[in-house]
C-alpha cells in the first residue's frame, strides 16, 4: 500500500497531510503554509519534499527505503492548481486525484449546480457522513463559515455560507473609519464594554449564534435532526459558545481526502479498521 500525500488548498492556508498507511489511518504529519503569496511549482516541490522527508523519515518513523506515494488534492483556489499539481506530479511520479463533484466518492448531489460546490465541502461532507452514519451538518470555521448538510442516504443536500471570523474582523476595520483591528479571541462577556470588546463579541458570539439558528432552521425545513460536527481553524474558539451537543473534528478535511482516495482505488470497503475521529 502506498503512502498518501493529501493536499488541501484553501483561501488562507495550504495544508499537507501525510498518511503512511491510508487504510489503517496512520497519519504521520500535518503542515500548513500561507496560501499567499502564490509560489512557483519548483518552490512548492521543495516545500513538499521537505515535508515528506521530515514526516516519513523522522526518528519516530524509520524506513529502510522511501515508500511509493500517491496523492489527492482538494482546492478552492484555481490559480494555485497548476503549480501545485506540477509539484506533486514531480514528487510522486504520477497524477494526483483532484476532488470535484465528478470524482466518485459515495456521495450523490441533491443540489441545482453540483459543479459550484467547493471541493472542501465535498470532502467534509463525505467524512462527516462516513464516521457518524447518520444525517450530519458539518460546520467549517475557515475563511468562510460554511454549513454543509448530508442526508440519510449519503446525499449532499446543500448548506449555507457566511463570512468567516477573520473576514468579519477585517471588514469591520477596513470598511469603517474608526473601528480598530482587534485580536481574535473568545470574548469574556456578550455585552461589550468598549469598542474592541464589542467587536469581538459581535464577531465570535454572533458567529456561534448564527450557526445554531441556521442549523435549527435547516432541521425544521428537512423534518429531521442533524448530527452537528465542527471543523476548521476557528472551531476550537467557537465550540464553547455553541450550546447544542456537537462533535469536534479538527482534521476532518484530511480524513475526507483519505476516504475519497480509498474509495477511488476500490479499497474503501477495507477501511473498516480506520479509527474514529
Amino acid at each position: 500500500m502506498s503512502a498518501l500525500l493529501a493536499v488541501d488548498i484553501g483561501n488562507s492556508t495550504i495544508g499537507f497531510g501525510i498518511f503512511l498507511n491510508p487504510i489503517k489511518n496512520t497519519k504521520l504529519f500535518i503542515k500548513k503554509i500561507p496560501t499567499h503569496p502564490i509560489q512557483s511549482a519548483e518552490a512548492y516541490k521543495k516545500i513538499i519534499a521537505e515535508i515528506i522527508e521530515h514526516s516519513i523519515h523522522s526518528p519516530n518513523h524509520p524506513f529502510t527505503h522511501s515508500p511509493e506515494i500517491d496523492s489527492i488534492i482538494s482546492s478552492v483556489v484555481p490559480s494555485l492548481n497548476p503549480p501545485i499539481i506540477k509539484a506533486v506530479e514531480d514528487i510522486c511520479g504520477r497524477q494526483p486525484l483532484i476532488v470535484s463533484h465528478k470524482l466518485h466518492c459515495g456521495l450523490t448531489f441533491s443540489v441545482k449546480q453540483p459543479g459550484e460546490i467547493g471541493a472542501d465541502r465535498i470532502v467534509n461532507a463525505l467524512a462527516g457522513f462516513y464516521y457518524f452514519k447518520k444525517p450530519v451538518a458539518v460546520v467549517d470555521f475557515g475563511t468562510a463559515t460554511t454549513i454543509t448538510v448530508v442526508g440519510r442516504h449519503s446525499n449532499f443536500l446543500g448548506g449555507t455560507i457566511m463570512p468567516g471570523i477573520e473576514l468579519m474582523q477585517k471588514a469591520l476595520h477596513t470598511g469603517t473609519a474608526k473601528l480598530p483591528p482587534v485580536s481574535i479571541k473568545r470574548p469574556k462577556t456578550v455585552l461589550g464594554k468598549d469598542t474592541a470588546s464589542s467587536m469581538t463579541s459581535g464577531i465570535i458570539n454572533g458567529t456561534a449564534g448564527a450557526v445554531e439558528t441556521l442549523i435549527k432552521s435547516i432541521e425544521k425545513e428537512l423534518g429531521f435532526r442533524l448530527k452537528l460536527v465542527l471543523t476548521g481553524g476557528y472551531a476550537k474558539l467557537v465550540s464553547p459558545l455553541i450550546k447544542r451537543k456537537h462533535c469536534m473534528a479538527p482534521n476532518l478535511t484530511f480524513e475526507g481526502l483519505r476516504l475519497i482516495y480509498l474509495y477511488h482505488v476500490e479499497r474503501f470497503c477495507k477501511a473498516g479498521t480506520a479509527t474514529r475521529l
